[in-house]
């Protein structure tokens, strides 16, 4: 299996070498073929017409300066419909055996253009880093590495906000800002009565971990249904069926079903059911994969 990964990696390093690019548009090639891409879907990004009006759409910034709520929402809009797109092209190039070169220059423009978007969103939100590194209280901790951390963790929330939740990217940003800070400060302290001053010793007692691991499953469920319902994953009618019912995502179904009462209800086996879902489960893993970012 790793000889096989080898032989993967090595035959695709020397169809970029062979494209007539700079050493520097070969080093983003080879990052953006190493993983997926994640992006938050959006339903227009299937209507060419509205996004070619909006990705059209120039939005300026100003350093530390706070984007109007509309050119905001904009702003993410384009990157994620960047992402997007990324994600298409990255996934036409790895199926090509030749003829490369017009679908590498496609995937580095709009690579460079969501690089482009998000350095301008980040860049209007700045002075939150700085105006929260100088209010934190955290003793022993230097202040140019809570700018660095804070700075790191403005970049991850971009990534990950979700303008459509109907709030303020601000508001997500300082959470994130924060969580960068205490990061920063536990690696920092040696010692647990070293923690900063703002800790709650209650905190220790309550149910914490739980209810972030019920957050997360919440949230995969969630990310599951909205791949499912935009089919963004392009299951076909009976994979969505399958899923759905196996894996209880109708919220009229109360528990999930066997595989036996799925073929039941399809007029299929049970075996031929299996594969149906493997199939399926397969195809939403690169889907989720590409979308998945860590804050």
């Amino acid at each position: 299996m790793q000889n096989m990964k080898n032989n993967k990696k090595t035959a695709l390093q020397k169809k970029l070498n062979r494209l007539n690019l700079p050493p520097g548009e070969i080093k983003a090639l080879e990052v953006i073929l190493a993983k997926p891409i994640a992006f938050i879907p959006n339903e227009n990004f299937r209507r060419p017409k509205v996004m070619t009006e909006i990705i059209a759409r120039k939005i300026d910034v100003q350093p530390g300066q706070s984007l109007p709520a509309e050119d905001e929402r904009l702003l993410f809009m384009q990157l994620n419909y960047a992402r997007y797109k990324l994600c298409q092209v990255r996934r036409k190039l790895l199926r090509q055996t030749a003829r490369w070169n017009n679908t590498a220059m496609e995937l580095l423009e709009w690579y460079h253009r969501q690089l482009e978007i998000r350095s301008k969103i980040v860049t209007a939100n700045m002075g939150l880093v700085l105006a929260m590194a100088k209010r934190s209280d955290f003793p022993g901790v230097e202040f140019t590495d809570l700018i660095s951390e804070g700075s790191m963790a403005l970049l991850r929330a971009a990534d990950k906000f979700d303008f459509a939740r109907g709030f303020k990217f601000s508001t997500y940003a300082c959470r994130a800002i924060f969580k960068g800070f205490s990061r920063t400060a536990k690696q920092s302290y040696r010692y647990r009565n070293h923690f900063i001053a703002q800790w709650d010793t209650a905190f220790e007692k309550s149910n914490q971990i739980e209810q972030e691991r019920e957050e997360q499953h919440n949230d995969c469920v969630l990310e599951v249904r909205a791949i499912i319902n935009q089919n963004l994953a392009d299951l076909s009618d009976i994979e969505q069926s399958v899923v759905s019912m196996r894996f209880s995502l109708n919220p009229r179904q109360q528990k999930p079903l066997t595989l036996k009462q799925v073929g039941e209800k399809l007029g299929l086996t049970k075996e031929r059911i299996r594969q149906i879902q493997n199939k399926a489960l397969d195809k939403l893993r690169e889907v989720a994969q590409e979308r998945m970012v860590s804050v």
